[in-house]
């Protein structure tokens, strides 16, 4: 198997030092320990934690290569790492996050996330909880399965003659308590090769699909992704309007094309391919106040000029 395929997966591929039977700890090249049968320091498939072995750095577990650009370099509050798979590389990274990009039928479909209390905060409920040495995740308090991810998709001059779109995700913290992000221009073409508008709705839809593509999910031991947004369009859309629109041939109530709809398959693509791995998704509808960080990452990238003329991947990696 390519080690992009690996790469893809989260994993690292393991060699001739890897245990017999591929049980226990196995010593990577580069020397850090992980478990043998899927590469991970910190394995929620084999209940195992080796990063107490790790000299740890300050790398954030995520492999980037393809985009050009490092406008962010001198940004500590970013991880702004795009992999294009449209361009070459000495990897041989596949085509997206280990798996193609599927248009789903409307065949699952995600639930809204109901909190014990109205008021509760999202980092109240799903506090920081170290899962690698550089990376906390927002894990239920109740449920160590469940992660949270934000998302927010943000637009300049939305409905203007020259809109201006980007979107982000946090998706946990550093040591020090500063937010994983990741964000991005949003692209004049979409998941499957069509031209797209630029708009605040389609960025929202972007950040999501990134935040279910960027882990292999299960891998860290979660069932349940809660995805934390403060758009009614995304979770409306998600839950409710997507079950008639893929009856209706994706048509509106009143006759008319659904907008975005290559963005809407691909993600409901998402939720088919999760369902099938055991990961459940679950939208939580916040206020726009509680969602600052990810609003103020995407609005930053719709400030940019440059805009990516094809699709790219974004892919996270535990070491």
């Amino acid at each position: 198997m390519p080690l992009g395929w690996y790469l893809a997966q989260g994993l690292y591929p393991l060699g001739p030092s890897s245990s017999d039977d591929e049980e226990g700890p196995c010593e990577l090249p580069d020397g850090r320990i992980v478990c043998g049968p899927h590469g991970f320091v910190v394995c929620g498939k084999c209940c195992t934690d080796y990063s107490f072995m790790d000299s740890s750095s300050d790398e954030d577990g995520f492999y980037g290569g393809g985009d050009d650009d490092d406008d962010d370099d001198d940004n500590d509050d970013e991880d702004d790492i795009p992999i294009n798979d449209n361009e070459d590389s000495d990897l041989d990274l596949p085509g997206s996050f280990g798996t193609e990009k599927r248009r789903g039928t409307g065949q699952v479909f995600p639930m809204r996330f109901i909190p014990p209390m109205t008021t509760i905060m999202p980092t109240e409920l799903f506090p920081a909880q170290r899962i690698y040495p550089q990376v906390y995740r927002y894990i239920n308090r109740n449920d160590p399965q469940a992660v949270l991810i934000f998302t927010d998709g943000a637009c300049l001059d939305n409905g203007q003659p020259n809109p201006k779109a980007g979107w982000a995700i946090v998706h946990g913290q550093k040591p020090t308590g500063v937010p994983l992000t990741i964000s991005g221009r949003l692209e004049s073409k979409g998941p499957f090769g069509d031209e797209g508008i630029q708009s605040s709705n389609r960025a929202e839809l972007r950040a999501v699909i990134t935040a279910l593509r960027l882990r292999h999910w299960p891998g860290e031991g979660f069932s349940t992704m809660v995805i934390a947004t403060d758009s009614e369009y995304v979770v409306k859309g998600s839950t409710k309007w997507a079950r008639s629109w893929t009856r209706n041939d994706w048509k509106t109530n009143t006759g008319a094309d659904v907008k975005n709809k290559d963005m809407w398959e691909m993600l409901l693509g998402e939720f088919e391919r999760w369902n099938e791995e055991g990961l459940s998704i679950k939208f939580w509808r916040i206020p726009r106040d509680w969602n600052t960080t990810a609003d103020e990452a995407a609005k930053k990238r719709a400030s940019e000029d440059k805009v990516p003329s094809q699709w790219v991947e974004v892919l996270g990696l535990p070491f």
